[in-house]
């Protein structure tokens, strides 16, 4: 893959971000959030998203200088309108104000309608686990799922995340999409030309498909069969539901009106249920017993939910490695904007 600099790379994602028309610190947060995703090789929610995202700011959907209003609250408790907020911004301020709700009450939600895409879940969880505390991040999204029987969309591929801290060592980390692979794996094989595994998508007459083409105008399939699909309609619950935004088909991609997709998010401070010395040993004794499982015929190793992208972003520290087809992807987003400053050069030399 071509490989450029991560440092070059996210200030090249944040002056875009500024020429499609958010502030420097907005800017900055959102390319964050998306060079974060492919240092962790997570290239379906990384900068392959610029697209996309620099539309809902040219189209003044997402803006700068605002941030989620109160509509209300309680002790343990907020609920929050995203007001135009961009949906990685408004998710990083939820985040962080759930982080400080809990370290009063034990343990908090805070809940954002009418916000959007946020990007990869698990970075969000992430916040609350480098305060040493167990963090949830939730989302529901545009229709993407038949629920399981079905060939309509009606439910989105509403991720789940959980961020477990750990003893001097990366947190354990589920972050997943509730269908058998993302959606923007589906446009990366269609953007390839290969075709897709089977199980992984319907073509709009309800029969199996491995053409991508097919998949994106039919429906995913949701990871586990019918428990993947009780956990979409869950989060869609959890989310839209409670907060009273909008779940199920009223869920659309267009920001600032009560279609918007909705976000949740709880932490847990640890160190008001028990003590956090005995709860950090605790987790490693169950790590312990997780990776000396005996293993399985074909395997090597047992990972935990999240080592691989936590060894994959060690690796990339200071370089990421990035699909052609992405690169391409974000060149082509780059120009439709006028933005006529090249990618970084590549450390590979291409």
């Amino acid at each position: 893959m071509p490989r450029f600099p991560v440092a070059e790379l996210q200030a090249w994602v944040t002056r875009l971000f500024q020429v499609a028309g958010l502030d420097p610190s907005d800017a900055h947060l959102v390319a964050d959030v998306l060079v974060s995703a492919d240092r962790a090789g997570v290239h379906s929610h990384g900068v392959v998203r610029v697209g996309a995202y620099a539309e809902l700011i040219r189209s003044g959907a997402w803006r700068s200088g605002v941030r989620p209003r109160l509509v209300r609250e309680g002790g343990a408790f907020l609920l929050l309108d995203a007001e135009g907020c961009p949906g990685p911004v408004a998710a990083a301020d939820a985040m962080r104000r759930c982080v400080d709700k809990a370290r009063t009450s034990g343990l908090a939600g805070v809940w954002v309608r009418s916000a959007g895409h946020f990007g990869r879940a698990g970075y969000y969880a992430q916040i609350a686990a480098a305060e040493g505390m167990v963090g949830v991040a939730l989302a529901n999204a545009a229709p993407s799922l038949a629920p399981w029987g079905g060939r309509e969309r009606t439910l989105g591929n509403n991720p789940v995340a959980v961020a477990i801290p750990r003893q001097d060592a990366s947190p354990v980390v589920l972050d997943m999409a509730l269908s058998v692979a993302a959606q923007g794996r589906i446009r990366l094989a269609a953007e390839r030309g290969d075709r897709l595994p089977a199980g992984w998508a319907l073509a709009p007459d309800g029969n199996p498909t491995d053409d991508p083409h097919q998949a994106l105008a039919g429906t995913l399939l949701p990871v586990g069969g019918y428990k993947g699909s009780g956990l979409a309609l869950v989060v869609d619950v959890l989310t839209g539901v409670l907060a009273g935004g909008a779940f199920g088909r009223e869920v659309s991609p267009r920001r600032g009106s009560r279609f918007a997709a909705s976000h949740a998010f709880f932490a847990v401070d640890v160190g008001q249920l028990r003590p956090r010395a005995s709860f950090l040993a605790d987790v490693e004794r169950l790590v312990h017993m997780v990776k000396h499982t005996a293993l399985a015929p074909g395997f090597g190793e047992i990972l935990l939910p999240g080592e691989r992208e936590a060894r994959r972003a060690a690796e990339q520290k200071d370089v990421v490695d990035l699909p052609e087809e992405v690169v391409v992807q974000v060149r082509r987003a780059a120009d439709g904007l006028g933005f006529a400053e090249p990618l970084p050069p590549r450390v590979d030399g291409g």
